[in-house]
């Protein structure tokens, strides 16, 4: 039995799906747009952060493992650019060992951690929740209150 989602689970969030494998990116480009959400995909790390920086995503699904720049080179990036260092990230990995390269480095790690087989349900709580707290932080800051860590 396949797992569903309800529509309005991401209705109206904008989310940039980061992964080379394209069978990976059409499940989550599939799976997110089943919940409502606008999506947008990307095969490497320099297309990913262009494209944080262009489209503005709520939310940004990564892959570790990439050719080129990894998904712990892409967070550094994205988490060094003042324009983008907001956007919550989620880290989606088929090999949970590549974890050293996010939490090696000196930045800000990513709000939410998925391993690959995904599990559609888990995965859209697990996205549903960074994102919502990801908008807390957003109206305290807009509201002058104090920022949680």
């Amino acid at each position: 039995m396949g797992a569903r989602v309800h529509p309005e689970d991401l209705t109206g969030r904008r989310i940039l799906v980061v992964d080379d494998d394209e069978d990976v990116r059409t499940y989550l480009t599939t799976l997110l747009e089943d919940a409502g959400a606008e999506v947008f995909a990307v095969a490497d790390g320099d297309a990913a952060v262009d494209a944080a920086r262009v489209i503005h995503p709520d939310l940004i699904t990564l892959d570790l493992s990439m050719p080129g720049k990894d998904g712990g080179e892409v967070l550094a990036e994205l988490r060094g650019d003042a324009a983008v260092s907001e956007i919550p990230v989620c880290i989606v990995t088929g090999r949970p060992e590549l974890r050293r390269l996010i939490y090696d480095r000196p930045v800000r790690p990513p709000e939410g951690f998925v391993t690959k087989p995904i599990d559609p349900r888990r995965l859209i709580a697990d996205l549903r929740r960074i994102l919502h707290l990801a908008d807390r932080k957003q109206r305290r800051a807009a509201a002058g209150g104090p920022r949680p860590n």
